[in-house]
C-alpha cells in the first residue's frame, strides 16, 4: 500500500468518550513501518479538554474553503498524537474505502509537522518515533 501519510480519513474511534466518528489525519509512521501516527481534526476547540492557552495554541484552524474533506471550520489538535496499526488501518481502508477522504496539500501538512515538532505536551522519544526530528 502507498505512504499514507497525509491521508484524511473518517471513521469510528474508540479513544474518544463516547465513542463517536471522528476525522483525522496521519502524521507520520515508525522506522518498522508497523504503526501510524495521527491526529484528531475537532469541530471546535473543547475548552475544558485545552484548558490553557498552551493547549489551545496547539492547534491550528483550518477553514473548509479549499479542503474537501471538511464541512465547516475545524481545529487540528496537535497537542498529542493517537497511534494507530499500520495492518489494521489498512485492513480497514480495504474493507471500507470510504473512510478515505481527502489529502493534505503540502502547505497543510508542514504547518502540521511544524506544529507538532514545537509541541511540548508529545514526548521528544515520540516524536522521533514518528520521524519529527531530522
Amino acid at each position: 500500500m502507498a505512504s499514507l501519510i497525509g491521508t484524511v480519513l473518517r471513521m469510528m474511534v474508540k479513544d474518544t468518550t463516547p465513542p463517536k466518528v471522528k476525522r483525522f489525519i496521519i502524521v507520520g509512521e515508525s522506522a518498522d513501518s508497523l504503526t501510524l501516527a495521527s491526529v484528531y481534526i475537532n469541530t471546535e476547540l473543547n475548552m475544558k479538554v485545552n484548558y490553557n492557552l498552551d493547549l489551545q495554541c496547539q492547534h491550528i484552524e483550518f477553514p473548509a474553503d479549499g479542503r474537501d474533506y471538511l464541512d465547516h471550520t475545524s481545529f487540528v489538535d496537535c497537542s498529542k498524537l493517537k497511534i494507530i496499526e499500520r495492518s489494521e488501518l489498512c485492513t480497514i481502508i480495504q474493507n471500507r474505502p470510504t473512510v478515505v477522504i481527502g489529502k493534505l496539500d503540502r502547505q497543510d501538512f508542514e504547518t502540521i509537522r511544524r506544529q507538532i515538532s514545537c509541541s511540548m505536551t508529545i514526548k521528544g522519544k515520540i516524536k522521533k518515533r514518528y520521524g519529527f526530528y531530522d
